[in-house]
């Protein structure tokens, strides 16, 4: 008698094939009333087009016209859905589609080098419901509200309506660990991405949907794991990006899909893809800290590799995409040169098949392996896409180990045509005595000055302390940092609601003449479009710099005399020789406590390690190495001034203070920022203007209110209603405007009460913060309140404090007093 077989447990999702429950949607969704509206008013709109072009008699080229965008929008949405379809069905059964399209192998066939990755893939599939969960909560409750905070008050709320990552999870095609030409303590490693997923993602912005969905990526990404330590969790940290610019597509729905048309769609297409550079292509890269003591800042921006000077000197032969009726015709060729996230164009040649363009591109290189160099030659027709005239790509490895690359390369994809280039590869080095032979042998190149440079620039952007507040509405600023070097201009993220705003960001600057051009700092306030600080660095200093390295704070001049910028600023000469003294070793890991016979170094002093070799070190602010030059009362023409401190913080520049302090007013000692009773803190500024004979009152912000009771999105609709009490009448009410979906918000405004500074004594304030609710909605109406007690305040200054919302019961009984 045969032994049943145990039964394996199984989801419900493992028993339902795929094709069941594809068909299964697909009868719902051709039975929706939806589907069939839609149907009927696309047809209807068709039928009224033609009506209307006879009735009004219209040329009939309209009906031309838009049959052409119809044909071109079914021809691209078919093709575009044939590839969804087959990049979801490699996501779903890789092996099954390659057996039936051999030439789309993984590179796992071709290299032996490269190793499959199915037990990552299995773990992916099953780890993707919770991943799926993760990222909902990371959109609705950490990206949503910094979208929100970005936009202008004009645009209004913004959120995500729909979050579905669907059930296709992103697959590993093939897995390559580096294990020679890297660092002892690091290890490299290549992982080929294939996302053809299923998504639907929409958001809501002033009432109006928009989304995407069968988002599609596929990249070859670098995970670094660095530096290696003695200690758990044996890795120190991490960084994850892509060498060159990944492919990307995908399918828009609701009023989006007004996009899908020819011209927009490219264009909305190339501003993601531009996103997702901005993010995590090189240079631009997603650091994880994994060990406490590694420093953050080397992770995400370590020290280039080296520079890549590319000359597109001509082409010739290139194919003749302009053919008029006798058969003959030309080109308008141009070039567009990239590498990773950086990409030039070369101006456009008419009429010619043989352009000399003699123009030179300089590309920070961060990863010599694995990236590329790409050239694309394209032919330009106003009005119409751009015809492509051939492509290559060059390994920068190769140019590395040649040093210089001069050669006529054969364009691909095209059956004749060829580009003269020239690339030379430059190191970077750190010894100012090598800066007076390049510019010599740059000013002997036959090339235009301004597209080449002698000097790289690189400025790492942290933080800035006491910024002004304005004038009138003591409103805190959204400063963003713009800086300027020549023809160049960088400009930071915006912080909203912040004097102490902490960036984070590096930029680089090539330079021409170290010793005549000055870095320019401007501080703008993206709220009211005005400058509140200004500043300059003469790179001259630089030079004169140990290692050529600052990294302390510059002085800003604004309405406020403390005001400063944190930076650390690089200047490296750009150089074809090499030589191992300008090699630096980053140290991004420090043991506190190494035990003997440890590997790990940890500097001593005056840059020397335990065995007496050669240490880089950093001068920071305050430190007794660090370069501190004084500045004379001019900050354009004597631009360097360091800032004193106090020697607590002066011991390390990056510790600095943010969100409202724990001790702030109102509140306990050691308390978070949800305050005492856990439902949120407000900032008030008290001021009494004696020729107005007035209080005023401005009010900022609220941080961690607590989401409103019965909210079906988990958020509120504040805003704060006052009164002067022991008055509660029209006179006294006062309110501020509703900032929607929102438990941080930003309010900003000024208040007045017509008091005397005598009847201060014995007046109160009570500040309401209301959830705006409609007339059958059941969610909570009151979310906090807060009494202050006048008496307690010293109204001669402004004074600008934090103060604990209570509930409300506990608030009306107990006025919060305002200790420092």
């Amino acid at each position: 008698m045969a032994t049943p077989k145990p039964e394996t447990p199984t989801t419900s999702k493992s028993k339902e094939s795929p094709s069941h429950s594809q068909q299964r949607k697909a009868v719902v969704e051709d039975t929706l009333l939806l589907n069939v509206v839609q149907a009927y008013f696309k047809k209807a709109a068709v039928v009224l087009a033609v009506w209307a072009t006879g009735y009004f008699r219209f040329s009939p080229s309209w009906l031309l016209l838009g049959l052409v965008v119809y044909v071109w929008k079914e021809r691209h949405n078919a093709a575009k859905k044939n590839t969804i379809a087959i990049a979801q069905a490699i996501a779903r059964d890789e092996k099954g589609v390659i057996l039936a399209k051999v030439e789309d192998l993984p590179s796992w066939v071709y290299f032996p080098d490269v190793e499959r990755a199915e037990w990552v893939n299995k773990m992916i599939d099953q780890l993707w419901p919770y991943i799926g969960d993760y990222v909902r909560k990371l959109l609705q409750e950490s990206i949503e509200p910094q979208i929100r905070a970005s936009l202008p008050s004009s645009i209004g709320s913004f959120r995500f309506s729909k979050i579905e990552l669907g059930d296709i999870p992103p697959r590993i095609g093939g897995v390559k660990v580096y294990t020679s030409q890297v660092r002892r303590d690091e290890i490299y490693m290549d992982l080929e991405i294939n996302y053809a997923s299923d998504c639907n993602i929409s958001v809501q912005v002033k009432g109006m949907n928009f989304g995407i969905k069968n988002f599609i990526l596929r990249g070859t990404m670098r995970v670094i794991f660095r530096p290696l330590i003695n200690k758990t969790p044996l890795i120190g940290g991490m960084s994850v990006f892509f060498l060159n610019n990944p492919e990307v597509d995908f399918d828009l729905t609701s009023l989006a899909n007004a996009f899908d048309l020819p011209g927009l769609s490219d264009m909305l297409h190339s501003i993601v893809q531009e996103q997702i550079a901005a993010i995590m292509v090189l240079p631009n890269r997603i650091p994880i800290q994994m060990a406490s003591n590694v420093d953050v800042r080397k992770l995400k921006y370590p020290q280039p590799q080296g520079v890549l000077r590319v000359h597109v000197i001509e082409a010739r032969d290139l194919k003749k995409a302009d053919i008029g009726l006798t058969g003959k015709g030309k080109s308008d060729p141009y070039t567009i040169v990239t590498v990773g996230a950086q990409s030039f164009q070369t101006r456009v040649i008419d009429n010619t098949v043989s352009p000399v363009w003699d123009e030179a591109f300089e590309f920070v290189i961060d990863e010599r392996d694995g990236q590329f160099l790409n050239l694309v030659l394209r032919d330009k027709d106003p009005g119409n896409k751009d015809d492509e005239l051939g492509s290559i790509s060059v390994e920068i490895s190769s140019i590395f180990e040649k040093g210089t690359l001069d050669e006529w390369l054969t364009l691909d994809d095209v059956k004749k045509g060829m580009v003269h280039i020239r690339a030379v590869w430059l190191y970077l080095a750190n010894d100012p005595l090598e800066l007076d032979r390049q510019m010599s042998n740059v000013r002997d190149l036959a090339i235009d000055e301004d597209s080449i440079h002698s000097a790289l620039l690189i400025v790492n952007l942290d933080s800035a302390l006491d910024l002004p507040r304005g004038k009138k509405t003591l409103a805190e600023p959204s400063p963003s940092a713009v800086l300027t070097l020549g023809q160049t201009t960088h400009e930071s993220a915006v912080r909203a609601a912040t004097t102490e705003p902490r960036w984070e960001e590096n930029f680089r600057f090539f330079v021409a003449n170290p010793s005549l051009q000055t870095l320019e700092m401007e501080i703008r306030d993206t709220k009211t479009k005005k400058t509140i600080g200004v500043g300059a660095v003469r790179l001259k200093e630089l030079m004169n710099a140990e290692q050529m390295i600052l990294d302390q704070k510059f002085h800003i001049k604004s309405d406020e005399p403390n005001s400063c910028m944190y930076m650390t600023l690089v200047l490296r000469v750009l150089t074809p020789e090499s030589n191992p003294e300008w090699l630096e070793s980053e140290h991004l890991y420090k043991d506190d406590s190494p035990e003997e016979g440890s590997s790990v170094d940890t500097p001593t002093k005056a840059g020397t390690d335990k065995a007496g070799t050669s240490v880089d070190t950093v001068p920071t602010a305050g430190h007794p190495d660090s370069t501190d030059k004084t500045a004379g009362s001019d900050i354009k023409s004597e631009t360097i001034k360091s800032v004193s401190s106090s020697p607590a913080s002066e011991t390390e520049v990056r510790q600095r203070r943010t969100g409202p302090p724990p001790s702030a007013p109102g509140s306990s000692v050691s308390v978070g920022e949800a305050g005492r009773f856990g439902v949120g803190r407000i900032q008030l500024t008290f001021r009494y203007s004696l020729q107005r004979q007035c209080l005023v009152v401005v009010i900022h912000k609220i941080v961690d209110l607590k989401p409103a009771e019965g909210d079906s999105k988990g958020l509120a609709d504040p805003y704060i209603k006052m009164y002067l009490l022991p008055d509660r009448d029209s006179k006294s009410k006062r309110k501020t405007d509703v900032v929607k979906d929102n438990l941080n918000p930003v309010f900003d405004q000024t208040f007045e009460y017509g008091v005397s500074t005598a009847e201060l004594a014995n007046r109160t304030l009570e500040l309401t913060v209301k959830n705006e609710t409609g007339m059958f909605s059941s969610s909570q109406s009151v979310l906090g309140m807060a009494m202050v007690d006048l008496s307690t305040l010293d109204t001669s200054k402004a004074t600008t404090q934090w103060f604990d919302l209570a509930p409300e019961n506990s608030a009306k009984a107990t006025s919060l007093e305002s200790d420092v």
